[in-house]
Protein backbone atom coordinates (compact mmCIF):
# COMPACT_ATOMS: atom_id res chain seq x y z
CA UNK A 1 0.00 0.00 0.00
CA UNK A 2 1.61 3.18 -1.21
CA UNK A 3 -0.20 6.00 0.45
CA UNK A 4 -2.11 5.13 3.60
CA UNK A 5 0.78 5.11 6.02
CA UNK A 6 1.89 8.61 5.01
CA UNK A 7 -1.45 10.40 5.26
CA UNK A 8 -1.44 12.96 8.07
CA UNK A 9 -4.55 13.84 10.02
CA UNK A 10 -5.76 17.40 9.57
CA UNK A 11 -7.10 19.74 12.24
CA UNK A 12 -10.63 19.01 13.44
CA UNK A 13 -13.25 21.05 11.61
CA UNK A 14 -17.04 20.90 11.71
CA UNK A 15 -19.89 20.99 9.25
CA UNK A 16 -23.39 22.19 9.94
CA UNK A 17 -25.10 19.66 7.65
CA UNK A 18 -27.63 17.46 9.46
CA UNK A 19 -27.71 13.79 8.41
CA UNK A 20 -30.68 12.15 10.11
CA UNK A 21 -30.35 8.86 8.20
CA UNK A 22 -26.83 8.06 9.36
CA UNK A 23 -26.07 5.30 11.85
CA UNK A 24 -22.89 6.82 13.32
CA UNK A 25 -23.11 7.81 16.97
CA UNK A 26 -21.28 11.15 16.92
CA UNK A 27 -22.14 14.04 14.64
CA UNK A 28 -18.81 15.61 15.54
CA UNK A 29 -16.94 12.50 14.45
CA UNK A 30 -18.93 12.41 11.21
CA UNK A 31 -18.14 16.02 10.46
CA UNK A 32 -14.46 15.53 11.22
CA UNK A 33 -14.26 12.44 9.03
CA UNK A 34 -16.05 14.12 6.13
CA UNK A 35 -13.85 17.22 6.18
CA UNK A 36 -10.67 15.19 6.45
CA UNK A 37 -11.51 12.88 3.55
CA UNK A 38 -12.62 15.81 1.41
CA UNK A 39 -9.40 17.72 2.05
CA UNK A 40 -7.37 14.62 1.21
CA UNK A 41 -9.28 14.27 -2.05
CA UNK A 42 -10.57 10.85 -1.06
CA UNK A 43 -14.26 11.77 -1.00
CA UNK A 44 -15.50 14.33 -3.50
CA UNK A 45 -18.96 15.80 -3.69
CA UNK A 46 -21.17 16.92 -6.51
CA UNK A 47 -20.64 20.11 -8.52
CA UNK A 48 -21.66 22.19 -5.53
CA UNK A 49 -19.32 20.28 -3.20
CA UNK A 50 -22.09 18.44 -1.36
CA UNK A 51 -20.79 15.08 -0.11
CA UNK A 52 -24.36 13.71 0.23
CA UNK A 53 -23.45 11.96 3.45
CA UNK A 54 -26.94 10.59 4.01
CA UNK A 55 -27.07 8.96 0.57
CA UNK A 56 -26.05 5.44 -0.33
CA UNK A 57 -22.98 4.41 -2.25
CA UNK A 58 -22.80 2.41 -5.49
CA UNK A 59 -20.12 -0.15 -6.27
CA UNK A 60 -18.75 2.08 -9.05
CA UNK A 61 -18.49 5.01 -6.65
CA UNK A 62 -16.85 2.72 -4.12
CA UNK A 63 -14.15 1.81 -6.66
CA UNK A 64 -13.40 5.49 -7.25
CA UNK A 65 -13.18 6.17 -3.52
CA UNK A 66 -10.89 3.18 -2.95
CA UNK A 67 -8.59 4.21 -5.77
CA UNK A 68 -8.08 7.68 -4.24
CA UNK A 69 -7.67 6.16 -0.77
CA UNK A 70 -5.26 3.39 -1.71
CA UNK A 71 -3.36 4.90 -4.59
CA UNK A 72 -3.05 8.49 -3.44
CA UNK A 73 -2.71 11.63 -5.52
CA UNK A 74 0.23 10.30 -7.56
CA UNK A 75 -1.79 7.43 -9.04
CA UNK A 76 -3.24 7.90 -12.51
CA UNK A 77 -6.19 5.48 -12.65
CA UNK A 78 -6.28 5.58 -16.47
CA UNK A 79 -3.17 3.41 -16.42
CA UNK A 80 -5.34 0.61 -15.00
CA UNK A 81 -8.23 0.68 -17.46
CA UNK A 82 -6.81 -2.49 -19.02
CA UNK A 83 -7.47 -4.39 -15.77
CA UNK A 84 -11.21 -3.77 -15.89
CA UNK A 85 -12.43 -6.88 -17.67
CA UNK A 86 -16.02 -6.44 -16.52
CA UNK A 87 -18.49 -5.85 -19.33
CA UNK A 88 -21.07 -3.87 -17.35
CA UNK A 89 -18.84 -1.04 -16.05
CA UNK A 90 -19.44 2.44 -17.57
CA UNK A 91 -16.46 4.13 -19.23
CA UNK A 92 -15.95 6.74 -16.49
CA UNK A 93 -15.59 4.00 -13.83
CA UNK A 94 -13.36 1.56 -15.75
CA UNK A 95 -10.04 3.14 -14.59
CA UNK A 96 -11.14 2.96 -10.94
CA UNK A 97 -12.55 -0.56 -11.12
CA UNK A 98 -9.40 -1.57 -13.01
CA UNK A 99 -7.15 -0.15 -10.30
CA UNK A 100 -9.11 -1.90 -7.54
CA UNK A 101 -9.14 -5.18 -9.46
CA UNK A 102 -5.39 -5.03 -10.12
CA UNK A 103 -4.73 -4.35 -6.43
CA UNK A 104 -7.10 -7.10 -5.23
CA UNK A 105 -9.40 -4.67 -3.45
CA UNK A 106 -12.64 -5.69 -5.16
CA UNK A 107 -14.10 -8.70 -6.92
CA UNK A 108 -17.00 -9.14 -9.29
CA UNK A 109 -20.00 -11.44 -9.37
CA UNK A 110 -18.71 -13.82 -12.04
CA UNK A 111 -19.50 -14.00 -15.75
CA UNK A 112 -17.55 -10.73 -16.21
CA UNK A 113 -20.16 -8.79 -14.21
CA UNK A 114 -19.22 -6.19 -11.59
CA UNK A 115 -22.60 -4.66 -10.69
CA UNK A 116 -21.50 -1.00 -10.81
CA UNK A 117 -24.94 0.38 -9.92
CA UNK A 118 -25.60 -2.00 -7.04
CA UNK A 119 -25.69 -0.54 -3.55
CA UNK A 120 -22.73 -1.16 -1.25
CA UNK A 121 -23.73 -3.22 1.76
CA UNK A 122 -22.00 -2.88 5.16
CA UNK A 123 -20.43 -6.30 4.54
CA UNK A 124 -18.91 -5.11 1.26
CA UNK A 125 -17.72 -1.86 2.85
CA UNK A 126 -16.05 -3.55 5.80
CA UNK A 127 -14.44 -6.13 3.52
CA UNK A 128 -12.78 -3.63 1.18
CA UNK A 129 -11.58 -1.37 4.00
CA UNK A 130 -10.10 -4.30 5.91
CA UNK A 131 -8.31 -5.29 2.69
CA UNK A 132 -7.14 -1.73 1.97
CA UNK A 133 -5.71 -1.32 5.46
CA UNK A 134 -4.10 -4.76 5.34
CA UNK A 135 -6.04 -6.55 8.05
CA UNK A 136 -4.96 -9.91 6.75
CA UNK A 137 -5.74 -12.30 9.61
CA UNK A 138 -8.66 -13.23 11.79
CA UNK A 139 -11.57 -12.49 9.47
CA UNK A 140 -13.26 -13.52 6.25
CA UNK A 141 -15.96 -12.02 4.03
CA UNK A 142 -18.69 -13.57 6.17
CA UNK A 143 -17.23 -12.14 9.38
CA UNK A 144 -16.05 -8.77 8.05
CA UNK A 145 -18.78 -6.76 9.81
CA UNK A 146 -18.43 -8.23 13.32
CA UNK A 147 -14.64 -8.14 12.99
CA UNK A 148 -14.73 -4.44 12.01
CA UNK A 149 -17.05 -3.74 14.96
CA UNK A 150 -14.66 -5.63 17.22
CA UNK A 151 -11.75 -3.52 15.96
CA UNK A 152 -13.68 -0.33 16.67
CA UNK A 153 -13.83 0.68 13.00
CA UNK A 154 -17.62 0.83 12.65
CA UNK A 155 -20.61 0.98 14.97
CA UNK A 156 -22.79 -2.09 15.28
CA UNK A 157 -25.90 -0.11 14.24
CA UNK A 158 -24.27 0.79 10.91
CA UNK A 159 -23.69 -2.88 10.09
CA UNK A 160 -27.40 -3.63 10.49
CA UNK A 161 -28.51 -1.38 7.60
CA UNK A 162 -29.26 -2.83 4.16
CA UNK A 163 -26.77 -0.44 2.57
CA UNK A 164 -24.02 1.73 3.95
CA UNK A 165 -24.38 5.50 3.75
CA UNK A 166 -21.62 7.73 2.47
CA UNK A 167 -21.37 9.19 5.97
CA UNK A 168 -20.90 5.81 7.63
CA UNK A 169 -18.32 4.97 4.96
CA UNK A 170 -16.46 8.19 5.78
CA UNK A 171 -16.34 7.30 9.47
CA UNK A 172 -15.24 3.73 8.68
CA UNK A 173 -12.31 5.01 6.62
CA UNK A 174 -11.45 7.78 9.08
CA UNK A 175 -11.30 5.40 12.04
CA UNK A 176 -9.13 2.98 10.08
CA UNK A 177 -6.75 5.84 9.26
CA UNK A 178 -6.63 6.96 12.88
CA UNK A 179 -5.92 3.49 14.13
CA UNK A 180 -3.21 2.90 11.56
CA UNK A 181 -1.46 6.19 12.29
CA UNK A 182 -1.60 5.66 16.05
CA UNK A 183 -3.17 9.08 16.54
CA UNK A 184 -6.04 7.52 18.44
CA UNK A 185 -6.41 4.20 20.25
CA UNK A 186 -9.84 3.35 18.92
CA UNK A 187 -11.63 1.32 21.60
CA UNK A 188 -12.64 -2.19 20.64
CA UNK A 189 -15.37 -4.56 21.72
CA UNK A 190 -18.19 -2.62 23.42
CA UNK A 191 -18.81 -4.04 26.87
CA UNK A 192 -22.53 -3.51 27.38
CA UNK A 193 -25.38 -5.51 25.98
CA UNK A 194 -28.30 -3.46 27.25
CA UNK A 195 -30.85 -5.10 24.97
CA UNK A 196 -31.69 -8.58 23.85
CA UNK A 197 -31.79 -10.45 27.19
CA UNK A 198 -35.07 -11.90 28.48
CA UNK A 199 -35.24 -13.53 31.91
CA UNK A 200 -37.91 -15.37 33.87
CA UNK A 201 -39.00 -14.36 37.36
CA UNK A 202 -36.44 -16.71 38.93
CA UNK A 203 -33.57 -15.14 37.01
CA UNK A 204 -33.28 -17.86 34.40
CA UNK A 205 -32.35 -16.45 31.00
CA UNK A 206 -34.94 -17.58 28.47
CA UNK A 207 -33.87 -15.64 25.38
CA UNK A 208 -30.80 -13.84 24.07
CA UNK A 209 -30.69 -11.75 20.92
CA UNK A 210 -27.05 -11.10 20.07
CA UNK A 211 -26.45 -7.39 19.40
CA UNK A 212 -22.68 -7.30 18.89
CA UNK A 213 -19.81 -9.58 18.04
CA UNK A 214 -18.09 -9.27 21.42
CA UNK A 215 -19.61 -8.73 24.84
CA UNK A 216 -18.33 -8.92 28.40
CA UNK A 217 -19.53 -7.22 31.54
CA UNK A 218 -16.39 -5.07 31.53
CA UNK A 219 -13.33 -4.52 29.39
CA UNK A 220 -10.87 -6.73 31.24
CA UNK A 221 -8.35 -6.23 28.44
CA UNK A 222 -7.51 -2.78 29.78
CA UNK A 223 -5.63 -4.52 32.61
CA UNK A 224 -3.51 -6.57 30.20
CA UNK A 225 -0.31 -5.77 28.36
CA UNK A 226 -1.57 -4.20 25.09
CA UNK A 227 1.30 -5.79 23.16
CA UNK A 228 -0.42 -9.19 23.32
CA UNK A 229 -3.26 -8.09 21.05
CA UNK A 230 -1.80 -9.01 17.69
CA UNK A 231 -2.95 -11.20 14.83
CA UNK A 232 -5.72 -13.53 15.95
CA UNK A 233 -5.42 -12.56 19.61
CA UNK A 234 -8.05 -9.87 20.15
CA UNK A 235 -9.44 -7.96 23.09
CA UNK A 236 -12.78 -9.63 22.46
CA UNK A 237 -11.18 -13.05 22.92
CA UNK A 238 -9.43 -11.87 26.05
CA UNK A 239 -12.57 -10.45 27.65
CA UNK A 240 -14.67 -13.55 27.01
CA UNK A 241 -12.07 -15.96 28.42
CA UNK A 242 -11.04 -13.73 31.31
CA UNK A 243 -14.63 -13.30 32.52
CA UNK A 244 -15.11 -17.07 32.58
CA UNK A 245 -11.87 -17.53 34.53
CA UNK A 246 -12.96 -15.01 37.14
CA UNK A 247 -16.49 -16.41 37.38
CA UNK A 248 -15.69 -20.11 37.08
CA UNK A 249 -16.96 -21.11 40.54
CA UNK A 250 -20.15 -19.12 40.07
CA UNK A 251 -20.68 -20.73 36.67
CA UNK A 252 -20.01 -24.22 38.02
CA UNK A 253 -22.43 -23.79 40.91
CA UNK A 254 -25.35 -23.35 38.51
CA UNK A 255 -24.33 -25.75 35.71
CA UNK A 256 -26.92 -28.17 34.38
CA UNK A 257 -26.23 -31.55 32.77
CA UNK A 258 -25.07 -29.74 29.62
CA UNK A 259 -22.54 -27.68 31.60
CA UNK A 260 -24.62 -24.54 31.02
CA UNK A 261 -25.64 -22.12 33.77
CA UNK A 262 -29.02 -20.73 32.71
CA UNK A 263 -28.92 -17.91 35.25
CA UNK A 264 -25.49 -16.62 34.24
CA UNK A 265 -24.92 -14.04 31.48
CA UNK A 266 -21.91 -15.41 29.62
CA UNK A 267 -19.43 -13.19 27.86
CA UNK A 268 -19.12 -14.02 24.18
CA UNK A 269 -16.83 -13.50 21.22
CA UNK A 270 -16.38 -14.66 17.63
CA UNK A 271 -14.23 -17.66 16.69
CA UNK A 272 -15.00 -18.60 13.07
CA UNK A 273 -13.49 -21.85 11.79
CA UNK A 274 -12.31 -20.13 8.61
CA UNK A 275 -9.36 -19.80 8.48
CA UNK A 276 -8.61 -22.98 10.39
CA UNK A 277 -5.59 -21.35 12.03
CA UNK A 278 -7.87 -18.87 13.80
CA UNK A 279 -10.00 -21.59 15.38
CA UNK A 280 -6.87 -23.53 16.31
CA UNK A 281 -5.32 -20.47 17.98
CA UNK A 282 -8.38 -20.01 20.20
CA UNK A 283 -8.65 -23.70 21.09
CA UNK A 284 -4.92 -23.77 21.82
CA UNK A 285 -5.29 -20.97 24.38
CA UNK A 286 -8.12 -22.79 26.16
CA UNK A 287 -6.04 -25.97 26.20
CA UNK A 288 -3.12 -24.16 27.83
CA UNK A 289 -5.42 -22.98 30.65
CA UNK A 290 -7.33 -26.21 31.26
CA UNK A 291 -6.33 -27.90 34.51
CA UNK A 292 -8.69 -28.80 37.33
CA UNK A 293 -11.10 -26.61 35.38
CA UNK A 294 -11.93 -27.25 31.73
CA UNK A 295 -12.65 -24.24 29.51
CA UNK A 296 -14.41 -25.08 26.26
CA UNK A 297 -16.26 -23.39 23.42
CA UNK A 298 -20.02 -23.50 23.43
CA UNK A 299 -23.24 -21.56 22.93
CA UNK A 300 -26.43 -21.05 24.88
CA UNK A 301 -29.49 -23.00 23.77
CA UNK A 302 -31.66 -19.88 23.97
CA UNK A 303 -29.82 -17.62 21.50
CA UNK A 304 -32.09 -16.32 18.73
CA UNK A 305 -29.80 -15.04 15.99
CA UNK A 306 -26.55 -16.96 16.23
CA UNK A 307 -26.56 -17.41 12.45
CA UNK A 308 -25.91 -13.68 12.07
CA UNK A 309 -22.61 -14.02 13.95
CA UNK A 310 -20.52 -16.83 12.43
CA UNK A 311 -18.21 -18.27 15.05
CA UNK A 312 -20.27 -17.01 18.00
CA UNK A 313 -19.05 -18.67 21.19
CA UNK A 314 -19.20 -18.50 24.95
CA UNK A 315 -16.68 -20.13 27.28
CA UNK A 316 -18.27 -22.97 29.22
CA UNK A 317 -16.63 -24.18 32.42
CA UNK A 318 -16.67 -27.67 33.89
CA UNK A 319 -14.54 -29.79 36.16
CA UNK A 320 -11.87 -32.21 34.98
CA UNK A 321 -13.12 -35.78 35.30
CA UNK A 322 -15.58 -36.33 38.14
CA UNK A 323 -13.17 -38.62 39.97
CA UNK A 324 -13.87 -37.99 43.63
CA UNK A 325 -10.98 -40.05 45.02
CA UNK A 326 -8.39 -38.49 42.70
CA UNK A 327 -9.58 -34.96 43.40
CA UNK A 328 -9.64 -35.59 47.13
CA UNK A 329 -6.12 -36.99 47.06
CA UNK A 330 -4.83 -34.07 44.98
CA UNK A 331 -6.27 -31.79 47.62
CA UNK A 332 -4.43 -33.70 50.35
CA UNK A 333 -1.23 -33.20 48.39
CA UNK A 334 -1.99 -29.49 48.22
CA UNK A 335 -2.53 -29.38 51.99
CA UNK A 336 1.07 -30.46 52.47
CA UNK A 337 1.99 -27.13 50.95
CA UNK A 338 0.60 -25.07 53.84
CA UNK A 339 3.15 -22.56 55.07
CA UNK A 340 5.39 -22.92 52.04
CA UNK A 341 6.23 -20.13 49.58
CA UNK A 342 5.03 -20.47 46.01
CA UNK A 343 8.53 -21.46 44.91
CA UNK A 344 8.68 -24.13 47.60
CA UNK A 345 5.24 -25.40 46.57
CA UNK A 346 6.37 -25.74 42.96
CA UNK A 347 9.49 -27.66 43.99
CA UNK A 348 7.41 -29.98 46.17
CA UNK A 349 4.93 -30.72 43.35
CA UNK A 350 7.77 -31.31 40.90
CA UNK A 351 9.34 -33.82 43.28
CA UNK A 352 6.01 -35.51 43.96
CA UNK A 353 5.37 -36.14 40.26
CA UNK A 354 8.92 -37.39 39.70
CA UNK A 355 8.14 -40.03 42.32
CA UNK A 356 4.81 -40.99 40.75
CA UNK A 357 5.69 -41.03 37.03
CA UNK A 358 8.44 -42.62 34.97
CA UNK A 359 9.03 -41.63 31.39
CA UNK A 360 7.90 -44.24 28.91
CA UNK A 361 5.18 -45.49 26.67
CA UNK A 362 2.11 -46.11 28.77
CA UNK A 363 -1.55 -46.76 28.33
CA UNK A 364 -4.12 -44.05 28.85
CA UNK A 365 -3.47 -42.68 32.31
CA UNK A 366 -6.14 -41.08 34.49
CA UNK A 367 -5.76 -38.79 37.47
CA UNK A 368 -6.75 -41.76 39.64
CA UNK A 369 -3.56 -43.53 38.55
CA UNK A 370 -1.33 -40.55 39.36
CA UNK A 371 -2.93 -39.06 42.45
CA UNK A 372 -2.78 -42.07 44.70
CA UNK A 373 -0.40 -43.36 47.33
CA UNK A 374 -1.26 -46.90 46.35
CA UNK A 375 -0.20 -48.80 43.27
CA UNK A 376 2.90 -48.82 41.09
CA UNK A 377 4.62 -45.87 39.46
CA UNK A 378 2.82 -45.00 36.22
CA UNK A 379 4.41 -44.59 32.80
CA UNK A 380 3.83 -41.53 30.67
CA UNK A 381 5.36 -39.17 28.16
CA UNK A 382 5.79 -35.41 28.48
CA UNK A 383 2.07 -34.67 28.09
CA UNK A 384 1.29 -36.70 31.21
CA UNK A 385 3.86 -34.81 33.29
CA UNK A 386 2.67 -31.46 31.96
CA UNK A 387 -1.04 -32.10 32.50
CA UNK A 388 -0.59 -33.53 35.98
CA UNK A 389 1.65 -30.66 37.09
CA UNK A 390 -0.81 -28.09 35.76
CA UNK A 391 -3.63 -29.84 37.61
CA UNK A 392 -1.78 -29.75 40.92
CA UNK A 393 -0.83 -26.11 40.48
CA UNK A 394 -4.47 -25.28 39.86
CA UNK A 395 -5.49 -27.01 43.09
CA UNK A 396 -2.68 -25.13 44.88
CA UNK A 397 -3.84 -21.85 43.25
CA UNK A 398 -0.54 -21.23 41.49
CA UNK A 399 -0.96 -19.74 37.98
CA UNK A 400 0.28 -22.33 35.50
CA UNK A 401 0.05 -22.88 31.74
CA UNK A 402 1.33 -25.49 29.32
CA UNK A 403 3.79 -24.70 26.52
CA UNK A 404 4.49 -26.79 23.42
CA UNK A 405 7.29 -27.20 20.93
CA UNK A 406 6.95 -29.38 17.86
CA UNK A 407 7.45 -32.59 19.87
CA UNK A 408 7.53 -31.70 23.57
CA UNK A 409 5.48 -29.97 26.27
CA UNK A 410 6.31 -28.35 29.59
CA UNK A 411 4.91 -25.77 32.01
CA UNK A 412 5.33 -22.16 33.00
CA UNK A 413 4.37 -20.96 36.49
CA UNK A 414 3.96 -17.48 37.91
CA UNK A 415 6.19 -17.28 40.97
CA UNK A 416 7.65 -14.26 42.77
CA UNK A 417 6.30 -11.83 40.21
CA UNK A 418 7.48 -13.53 37.02
CA UNK A 419 6.81 -16.48 34.73
CA UNK A 420 9.33 -19.31 35.06
CA UNK A 421 9.83 -22.68 33.36
CA UNK A 422 9.17 -26.04 35.00
CA UNK A 423 9.82 -29.11 32.86
CA UNK A 424 8.99 -32.09 35.04
CA UNK A 425 9.81 -34.54 32.22
CA UNK A 426 13.42 -33.37 32.00
CA UNK A 427 13.63 -32.96 35.77
CA UNK A 428 12.64 -36.59 36.29
CA UNK A 429 15.58 -37.62 34.12
CA UNK A 430 18.12 -35.52 36.03
CA UNK A 431 19.88 -36.55 39.23
CA UNK A 432 18.75 -33.53 41.21
CA UNK A 433 15.29 -33.38 39.63
CA UNK A 434 15.95 -29.72 38.96
CA UNK A 435 17.31 -29.45 35.42
CA UNK A 436 14.51 -27.06 34.40
CA UNK A 437 12.99 -26.04 37.71
CA UNK A 438 12.00 -22.39 38.08
CA UNK A 439 14.35 -21.24 35.33
CA UNK A 440 14.10 -18.67 32.56
CA UNK A 441 15.28 -21.21 30.00
CA UNK A 442 13.46 -24.08 28.29
CA UNK A 443 14.82 -27.24 26.71
CA UNK A 444 13.04 -26.62 23.41
CA UNK A 445 11.60 -23.75 21.38
CA UNK A 446 8.05 -22.56 21.98
CA UNK A 447 6.19 -23.05 18.70
CA UNK A 448 3.66 -20.30 19.48
CA UNK A 449 5.10 -17.57 21.73
CA UNK A 450 2.18 -15.23 20.93
CA UNK A 451 -0.26 -17.77 22.32
CA UNK A 452 1.94 -18.26 25.37
CA UNK A 453 1.96 -14.54 26.16
CA UNK A 454 -1.80 -14.37 25.68
CA UNK A 455 -2.34 -17.29 28.08
CA UNK A 456 -0.02 -15.75 30.69
CA UNK A 457 -1.95 -12.50 30.60
CA UNK A 458 -5.29 -14.29 30.96
CA UNK A 459 -4.18 -15.76 34.27
CA UNK A 460 -2.15 -12.78 35.52
CA UNK A 461 -3.06 -9.50 33.76
CA UNK A 462 -0.05 -7.24 33.25
CA UNK A 463 2.46 -10.00 33.94
CA UNK A 464 4.24 -9.77 30.56
CA UNK A 465 4.88 -6.01 30.57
Amino acid sequence: MKKLSSILLCAILTLATACPALAVESQTELNTAAVHLKEQGIMVGDQSGDLKLDSGLTRAELAALLTRLHGGAETDPTHYTWACYFTDVPDWAKPYVGYCTANLLVTGYGNSMYGPYDSVTPQMACTVILRAFEYTDGWSYTTACPYAVQQGLIDYSATQEEEISRGDMAVLIYRAMQKQSGELDVPTAPVTQADGIVTASDGTITSKTITQGDWSREDFSQQANPDIFTGYYTRGWYNAIRQSILDRDTILAGNNEDDLNLQYLYAHTLVPDDPNELFYAFSDVLGRLTSSYIYQLGAESYTKNQYEYPGYTIIKVCRTEPLTEAIAYAQTVAKRLDGKSDAEKVMFLNDYLCNRIDYGEGESISYTDIFSEQGPVVLGQCGVYTTAFKYLCSVAEIPCISVLSENHSWNEVYVDGRWLTVDVTYNDASAGRDYYLLTTQAAQTDRNPEGTRFARELLVPGSTK
